[in-house]
């Protein structure tokens, strides 16, 4: 009689079957892709001019209008520390323009465009302290709108504690 063997000695090989486990991944990733709504749906198609200078190079001074963002000075905001991120006052050139007088500030600005050699070349450009609040630069950008100057640069500057 021959003797059955059950079990053997020495190492068992173990076996994994992948077939069920690529097909439950491929059935995933089609549905995926069929219910998923791409990214690209929600761009608009756009014609973004591309620059042609350096990104480096400064713009010509003579076709540019500075519109500085004036902080309140560390004293005040030592007396007062709601004052921190605020804007006290805008300056175009000498010209001073109390925060909240666009009309002045759209004013000043068209004046500057028309006093340029190349009025298509005219830029804006803004400057602030990095503690500025955005908030603070948004009605310059308003009032960039408004006077349909559509050309801009944004400059920041470091801010420099005094101790």
């Amino acid at each position: 009689m021959a003797k059955s063997q059950v079990y053997k000695r020495g190492r068992a090989s173990v076996s994994f079957n992948m077939t069920p486990m690529i097909d439950c991944t491929f059935q995933l990733i089609i549905f995926f892709m069929l219910t998923t709504q791409t990214a690209s749906a929600d761009f608009v198609r756009l014609n973004v001019p591309k620059p042609d200078y350096s990104q480096a190079r400064k713009p010509d001074e003579s076709n540019r209008a500075m519109v500085n963002v004036v902080p309140y000075s560390p004293i005040e905001i030592e007396q007062n520390p709601a004052l921190l991120g605020l804007a006290k006052e805008y300056r175009v050139g000498v010209i001073v323009i109390r925060k909240g007088d666009t009309e002045k500030l759209i004013h000043v600005l068209k004046a500057a465009r028309k006093r340029c050699p190349d009025p298509k070349k005219f830029a804006v450009e803004i400057r602030a302290d990095k503690q500025i609040r955005y908030n603070q630069i948004e009605p310059i950008l308003a009032a960039l709108e408004e006077a349909k100057l559509s050309k801009m640069y944004i400059t920041a500057m470091l801010y420099q504690p005094d101790y």
